[in-house]
């Protein structure tokens, strides 16, 4: 192998590794032995999240993997030529070349694919062509297809090529100290569509595109449209908030809660539309006296007044820490978010630009600081209790403002008339049944 391809590889992977780890809260993976691949492999993945989901989907893969990119990521400075040097493969799309009267030409990426699963290769491909927010798989294109078929059939279907769909399941991917569910599915065994090919290469192309994009429907969250995808959201924060589930059981869960919705809209529309309308005003509520699901349940329990004058009393003790982290790290944290709302960029790279643009900002920021902090404390122990204090209080301002947050909105809850609050507890009560009703 390429020394400078090996160490490339290696420090990207090192980077994306301490960087994902860092920013996403946790990372819980189903099915992790069908990474340890034995085959030529494409690996297939939803792609919610843009920079981050090729690393994502094949960080625990045990093979070097080389990545289908669009060609618009070659255009970026000291990007593109990274990529171009070493593993990724230049894609061009529609919107990459500019004209719709222009001929796309992808024959040499193709060639290049299939020489390399020849030779045992494993490859990543983003197969909706493009990243969105919402959870839903987009029509799959079929480029994954037709490299698969194409390799396979150059060598007599005898290669053993199998395709591994993984499917990506962001609690939220924009936001720092969230968790990933990755939910790796059976891989599909390309010679299976042999017969098929040989018939009609164009049909067995569409199935297996087809046979892809339902496995990935199976493997993520998939909802029909934006209405139906907030919705879904809203019943996970309150039957987790009365049931709370590991990760990879909360997506089972909403599986089954998103089907037996689409029943309930087929076969008792009226139904449905209340149940969902009652949804919207109990949320409504919520966003008003800007509190969360959660928190409406803890101040129900009987000691709740109790337990908020405690977490007030820690809320206070805990203010001089907060304010301390936060200064320390403002910079570094407020920089890359405003590189981002400048960029202007699709939602889907929040997370992609808040972490690169980190890296820089951490490094400089934090360097700047401990100089700053050297100049007048020379004792090296010191400097590196300081070094310890920013990263632990900073984490901890991260933590604390969401815990005053929600302090101080448990106590809009206290306020509130009796009157006003037992409609809305018997509203969540209707709903949390008819939760109870789709989980049956």
């Amino acid at each position: 192998m390429n020394p400078y391809k090996f160490l490339s590889y290696a420090f990207v992977w090192s980077l994306v590794t301490v960087t994902s780890r860092t920013f996403y809260s946790k990372f819980l993976t189903r099915n992790k032995q069908n990474l340890r691949i034995k085959h030529p492999t494409i690996i297939v993945s939803n792609h919610p999240n843009t920079l981050f989901d090729p690393f994502v989907a094949v960080i625990p893969v045990n093979r070097f993997v080389h990545f289908l990119a669009n060609a618009g990521m070659f255009e970026i400075p000291v990007l593109g030529p990274f990529l171009g040097s070493t593993y990724g493969i230049k894609v061009e799309r529609r919107q990459d070349v500019g004209k719709d009267g222009v001929k796309l030409d992808n024959n040499k990426a193709f060639r290049f694919a299939e020489d390399f699963l020849t030779k045992g290769g494993c490859l990543y491909i983003a197969a909706e062509g493009g990243s969105d927010i919402p959870r839903r798989i987009r029509r799959f294109k079929t480029g994954s297809a037709r490299i698969a078929l194409g390799t396979e059939d150059k060598n007599d279907f005898k290669l053993g090529m199998e395709i591994l769909v993984v499917g990506l399941n962001y609690k939220d991917q924009r936001n720092f100290r969230t968790p990933i569910f990755i939910n790796v599915g059976e891989p599909i065994k390309v010679a299976d569509f042999e017969a098929i090919y040989r018939k009609d290469k164009f049909q067995a192309v569409t199935e297996l595109t087809t046979a892809m994009q339902r496995r990935a429907e199976n493997l993520t969250i998939h909802t029909r449209d934006d209405e139906e995808d907030a919705l879904m959201r809203k019943l996970e924060e309150i039957v987790q908030s009365e049931n709370p589930l590991s990760l990879d059981l909360v997506f089972d869960r909403t599986k089954k809660m998103i089907e037996s919705w689409q029943n309930l809209q087929e076969e008792k529309l009226a139904e449905a539309t209340k149940f969902a309308s009652n949804v919207k005003e109990y949320f409504s509520f919520l966003q008003k006296n800007k509190t969360r699901d959660c928190i409406v349940v803890k101040t129900q329990k009987p000691s709740a007044k109790l337990n908020w004058v405690i977490r007030t009393f820690l809320m206070i003790l805990g203010y001089p820490a907060f304010v301390y982290g936060f200064v320390n790290n403002f910079l570094a944290n407020y920089i890359p978010a405003l590189i981002y709302k400048k960029l202007k960029l699709h939602a889907a790279y929040t997370s992609a630009v808040k972490i690169l643009a980190g890296i820089f900002t951490y490094l400089i920021f934090y360097g700047l600081q401990i100089w700053a902090f050297k100049q007048f404390f020379t004792e090296r122990w010191m400097t590196w209790v300081y070094i310890v204090s920013i990263v632990l209080t900073g984490l901890f301002a991260w933590w604390f403002k969401d815990f005053a947050k929600n302090t101080l909105s448990g106590w809009r809850l206290f306020r509130l008339s009796k009157g006003k609050l037992e409609p809305v507890l018997e509203l969540r009560k209707s709903i949390v049944t008819q939760i109870n009703f789709l989980l049956k």
